[in-house]
């Protein structure tokens, strides 16, 4: 009997190396968006830091000079941090547009799939069909010979 061969099984491997591919993707994105949380929390936490340090250094005699760079550090910090929140904006609008591409990508493997599986259920019950054919022929011949023989 002639095993199955699915003639889209190249196709098929392309589609789902795309899946996995967007699926790396994702996850690598996952990752910056992860980083981009933990640089915003961190450079909050330095902002805290420096006005808990700005305070002891107020309450001890100081010169002007040191008073200025209190305010600029701040300054700079909120920066980054509307520089990071950008990014984490950006970041996920690039993870919504990659799902959606992915669940396209998973409808196309899902299609081909389900073809595959058609074409082999097909191929299966032709191939039983054939067998029971046999068989049915078989049973004839040794009809026929049992009675040639009585």
């Amino acid at each position: 009997m002639q095993k199955f061969k699915f003639k889209l099984d190249g196709l098929l491997k392309v589609r789902e190396f795309k899946e996995k591919r967007l699926k790396i993707e994702l996850g690598e994105i996952l990752t910056q968006i992860q980083n981009t949380k933990d640089d915003i929390t961190r450079l909050t936490n330095n902002i805290k830091e420096t006005y808990e340090s700005q305070e002891k250094f107020l309450a001890d005699p100081s010169s002007g000079d040191m008073v200025k760079f209190f305010p600029r550090f701040i300054e700079a910090k909120k920066a980054d941090i509307k520089n990071k929140e950008n990014l984490l904006y950006a970041l996920e609008k690039k993870f919504d547009e990659k799902q959606k591409e992915l669940g396209i990508a998973r409808g196309e493997v899902k299609v081909i799939e389900n073809l595959k599986e058609k074409k082999s259920s097909e191929h299966k019950k032709k191939v039983e069909k054939k067998f029971q054919e046999n068989v049915d022929e078989l049973v004839q011949i040794r009809r026929l010979l049992k009675e040639t023989k009585s």
